[in-house]
């Protein structure tokens, strides 16, 4: 039986995608009623005033550190690198006129973008500039991973 790789990696891109959305966007982890819960809080904290957006590079990052709130800091960090990280990997795979550098970090970049804005709208989260730049990172390094297998398995191939 042969495997269509092609069509395994799509699977596993679309399943990717809709986790992301499930666990970035939405927070659903299982209660319905959590999720009902952070839309009604989000957005009665909007209505007193609480800003449901930050533009501003860095300003949220160098808050954790100011108030030495490191366990929060730390987890901000690696929740916004860790699910990302595989988004700059199967681009390139998955779509091979984005196997450039540039071109999957847009692609990466828009969607990320879209995220926020969703997050934003929804009162799902809040959008933060923070957020698209660790996002970001997390694209690099998951194309530097995706750069490191194909000349691995290049090598294996014999090509």
């Amino acid at each position: 039986m042969k495997i269509n790789f092609k069509l395994f990696w799509k699977v596993i891109f679309y399943i990717y995608i809709l986790l992301l959305i499930d666990f970035i966007v939405f927070k659903f982890f299982g209660d319905v009623n959590d999720v009902k819960n952070n839309i009604q809080l989000r957005h009665e904290n909007v209505q007193i005033g609480v800003s449901n957006f930050n533009l501003i590079p860095f300003k949220t990052l160098s808050s954790y550190v100011s108030h030495l709130d490191v366990g929060v800091y730390f987890l901000n960090i690696v929740g916004n690198i860790i699910p990302f990280i595989p988004l700059g990997f199967l681009i390139p795979i998955v779509f091979p006129s984005k196997k450039s550098f540039i071109k999957t970090m847009i692609s990466c970049l828009g969607i990320i973008i879209c995220i926020e804005v969703i997050q934003f709208i929804t009162y799902l989260g809040s959008m933060d500039i923070d957020d698209v730049i660790l996002n970001q990172i997390a694209c690099v390094i998951g194309y530097s991973l995706y750069l490191v297998s194909e000349k691995y398995l290049s090598r294996i191939n014999g090509q």
